[in-house]
């Protein structure tokens, strides 16, 4: 029974990660051009300093490579931690995709009204996402039950 469980927590918990990772391969021009598009925005208001011009074309040059690395983090992750297999490195790579992707798709500190309630809204859901994840990686693991 509790096999059963915790396969259905893991299932729900890697649902999200596996149909955006699909959606994103699906959509592949569509999401690498709002990438790209991103990555502009955050130029504005850096340009001259933090983010220089030579780290933007740098960032757009590589725009789909980026992609790329994160569809794949966001499949393999999910997907070791929905079978239970090597769940810590699959809460690791979903890490590495969730903190860069939540601090710079999700930037609410830039938008007003309601633009800025709904990335707040998703940053936040994404905080809560990195907590699960942190525990999946440093929690106590289940013991395999002997056969």
């Amino acid at each position: 029974m509790n096999r059963t469980i915790l396969f259905i927590a893991r299932g729900c918990f890697s649902l999200i990660f596996i149909v955006a990772g699909v959606g994103k391969l699906v959509n592949w021009q569509e999401t690498a051009d709002h990438l790209i598009q991103t990555f502009s925005e955050w130029h504005m208001p850096f340009e001259g300093s933090l983010m220089t011009s030579n780290m933007h074309k740098l960032l757009v040059s590589c725009g789909c490579t980026i992609l790329g690395v994160a569809a794949f983090f966001e499949i393999v992750g999910a997907l070791l931690i929905l079978t239970g297999f090597k769940v810590r490195v699959g809460a690791l790579l979903l890490l590495i995709f969730m903190i860069p992707t939540t601090l710079i798709m999700h930037p609410f500190w830039f938008s007003i009204g309601s633009e800025m309630h709904q990335e707040l809204s998703i940053f936040l859901k994404n905080l809560s996402l990195i907590g699960a994840l942190l525990y999946f990686l440093v929690g106590p693991q289940p013991q395999r039950a002997s056969k």
